[in-house]
C-alpha cells in the first residue's frame, strides 16, 4: 500500500488543557504516525477555542468541564462554534483520532463526537489518551465503552498508544489496549522517537515565559499518593536515561531555538539517578555552548539524607528553574496518610537549599482531605507564616489551593469509600452525584460539606493575610461557589433540615449542616 492510499489521520487534541504549551500528547501519536509512513496531519481545539473566545469565557468554562456544571446556551453556542469551523476544514479529509486528556476531556470530546458524527457519518472515530479509561462513580464502564455504546466512536486505545494506533491503521484490532482496559506498557522508552511539534502553529500557544515545549522523561510514579489515579493508567514506573532525556532537550534547542522546557513527569526527579544524569549533561552543554536552557517541571521534596546540596549545585547550572511540589497540607500526619512520604522538617530544608541556589517552587494543597481534623487544618493554617519569608524572597512562587478532594475512581481513597462510610448527596438520597464534591464520611463527621468549604475559604484569607500570591485563585473560587451553591440548594429542597438525617444500613448517621443563605454571597462580596 503507497502513501496515497493509506488511510489519513487527524489527531484532535481537546478541552480542557492549558494554552500555555503546544499539546504533547499528539504531537507524540502524529509523529509516531508519520513514522509508520502514514499521512497525519493535527489540530488542537483547545487553542483554538482559547483564541477564539473571551479569557473570562475561556476559563470560566472549568467549571463545565469539571463537571459541576452543563455550558450555558451562549457556552453551548461558542464551543459549538469553534468545533463547526475547524472541523469542516479537516474531518472530511481525514478519520478523526481524538485525545481524551483525562476526565476533564469528557465534556467536549461528546459535543465534538456528536457534531462529527452528525456531519460526516462515514468517518470513524478513534479516542485514545487516559481519559478514555476514566469513569466517573456511578459508571460500569470506562468512558472509551461508553463512547461507544452511544454510537459516538468507533474504538478507542487505551494505555500508551505509539503502537497501538499504528497497529490500528494495520487494522489489527486485537492488539493489546484496543477497546480494552489491557494494554501493554512500552519498557524501552529510549527507542520512542522524540515528540514533534511541526504539525502546530507554535505562535498561537500563549506562553507564560517565552516559547516553551513540554518532554516526557518517564511514565508513572514511584509514589502511590490515595488521591491519584496515575498508578491506574501507568502500573509500572519506566524512565529514560539522563542522557536520552538530554539529547531531546538539546535536539529542540538545536533544530528550533528552543531552550524552555516543561517536564509532564509525574515526578521529574522520580529516578534520582536519572535526574541527576540529566544535569550533568545539560549543565556541561549548557557550560560549553551558553544555550540558556531554562526547564520547570512535579517535583517530590525528600529528606535532606537523599539530596545532598552538590544536587541543587548541579541542578542551577543544569537550568532548573521552576519547580510545582504537591505538599497538599501542613500538617505531616496528614501528608503522611496521603503517602505523601516527606515532613515539614524536610520542606524546611528544600527551601533553604532552593533559596541558596536561586530554585522556585509554587505549592499544590489539596485541603479537606477525607481524615483532615480541624487540629489538621490549623496546622494548614500555620503553614503561611512559618514560610512566608521564602515567599518574601521569591523562593516560593505562589500556591493551587486547588477545589478540594474528589474521589477518582480506582484510587488507593475510593477504595476508603466503604469503610470510612463516605456518602454522596444526590437530591436527597445517597449515591453518585455528578459533583464529587458533595459528599461527607461517617467516620470523620466533623467534615461537613459546610465545614470542607469554610476552611477552604479561611484558607485562601490565610494566604492572601500572609502575602503568598495564589495560583488561578478565582477560577478556583468559583468551583467552590458552585459547590457552595450546589449545597445551599440541596439544604434548602429538604424537609426540616434540622431534624433531616441520611441513613445507611440503618445504623450510621450524617447531620447535614446547612449554610446561611447570604453566606455565600457576603464572603465573595468582600
Amino acid at each position: 500500500m503507497t502513501l496515497s492510499n493509506k488511510p489519513s489521520s487527524l489527531v484532535i487534541s481537546v478541552p480542557k488543557l492549558e494554552p500555555h504549551r503546544p499539546p504533547i500528547s499528539t504531537g507524540i501519536i502524529a509523529h509516531a504516525i508519520e513514522c509508520a509512513g502514514y499521512p497525519v496531519e493535527a489540530l488542537d481545539l483547545n487553542i483554538k477555542l482559547y483564541n477564539r473566545i473571551d479569557n473570562n469565557l475561556y476559563w470560566n468554562l472549568d467549571s463545565v468541564w469539571e463537571g459541576t456544571r452543563k455550558p450555558s446556551l451562549n457556552e453551548y453556542k461558542q464551543i459549538l462554534a469553534c468545533i463547526k469551523s475547524y472541523n469542516n476544514n479537516y474531518a472530511r479529509n481525514h478519520n478523526i483520532m481524538i485525545s481524551v486528556f483525562g476526565n476533564h476531556a469528557r465534556p467536549f470530546t461528546k459535543i465534538l463526537c456528536s457534531y462529527i458524527r452528525k456531519h460526516y457519518p462515514d468517518k470513524q472515530i478513534v479516542l485514545g489518551g487516559q481519559g478514555v479509561l476514566s469513569n466517573a462513580l456511578g459508571d460500569k464502564k470506562p468512558f472509551g465503552q461508553i463512547a461507544i455504546d452511544e454510537g459516538l466512536a468507533d474504538a478507542y486505545i487505551s494505555g500508551e498508544g505509539e503502537i497501538a494506533v499504528v497497529e490500528y491503521l494495520k487494522t489489527n484490532y486485537n492488539y493489546e489496549g484496543i477497546n480494552s482496559s489491557n494494554f501493554k506498557q512500552i519498557d524501552e522508552l529510549n527507542q520512542l522517537p522524540f515528540p514533534n511539534y511541526k504539525y502546530f502553529k507554535v505562535d498561537e500557544y500563549d506562553y507564560l515565559d517565552g516559547k516553551e515545549v513540554f518532554v516526557v522523561a518517564s511514565r508513572g510514579c514511584v509514589r502511590k499518593c490515595t488521591y491519584c489515579d496515575v498508578g491506574r493508567y501507568w502500573p509500572k514506573y519506566r524512565y529514560r536515561s539522563g542522557q536520552n532525556i538530554a539529547d531531546e532537550l538539546i535536539f529542540h534547542y538545536e533544530t528550533q531555538g528552543i531552550n524552555q522546557f516543561y517536564f509532564t513527569d509525574s515526578l521529574v526527579n522520580g529516578s534520582l539517578k536519572a535526574f541527576r544524569d540529566m544535569c550533568e549533561k545539560l549543565a556541561h552543554y549548557n557550560t560549553q555552548y551558553n544555550a540558556g536552557f531554562k526547564w520547570k517541571g512535579q517535583y517530590i521534596f525528600r529528606p535532606k539524607n537523599q539530596t545532598p546540596e552538590s544536587d541543587f549545585e548541579i541542578m542551577r547550572k543544569a537550568g532548573a528553574d521552576s519547580f510545582f511540589v504537591g505538599v497538599e497540607t501542613g500538617s505531616d500526619k496528614i501528608r503522611w496518610e496521603m503517602d505523601k512520604k516527606f515532613s515539614n522538617e524536610d520542606i524546611d530544608y528544600q527551601l533553604e537549599q532552593f533559596s541558596k541556589h536561586g530554585l522556585k517552587v509554587m505549592f499544590l494543597m489539596l485541603l479537606g482531605y477525607l481524615t483532615e481534623t480541624i487540629e489538621d487544618h490549623e496546622e494548614t493554617m500555620k503553614m503561611f507564616p512559618r514560610w512566608q519569608k521564602y515567599v518574601a524572597d521569591g523562593t516560593i512562587s505562589g500556591c493551587d489551593l486547588g477545589s478540594m478532594l474528589v474521589f477518582l475512581p480506582e484510587t488507593p481513597i475510593a477504595n476508603m469509600i466503604d469503610s470510612h462510610e463516605v456518602y454522596f448527596f444526590n437530591n436527597g438520597n445517597t449515591g453518585y452525584l455528578e459533583n464529587q464534591r458533595m459528599w461527607q464520611s461517617a467516620s470523620n463527621p466533623d467534615l461537613t460539606v459546610y465545614e470542607r468549604i469554610r476552611r477552604r475559604l479561611e484558607t485562601h484569607e490565610q494566604a492572601i493575610k500572609y502575602n503568598w500570591p495564589i495560583w488561578r485563585g478565582e477560577q478556583r473560587l468559583q468551583v467552590v461557589k458552585s459547590l457552595a451553591q450546589e449545597y445551599l440548594k440541596f439544604a434548602k429542597d429538604s424537609v426540616s433540615m434540622q431534624q433531616q438525617q441520611l441513613k445507611k444500613d440503618g445504623v450510621k448517621l450524617i447531620q447535614l449542616v446547612p449554610i446561611q443563605d447570604n453566606y455565600v454571597t457576603e464572603w465573595w462580596q468582600s
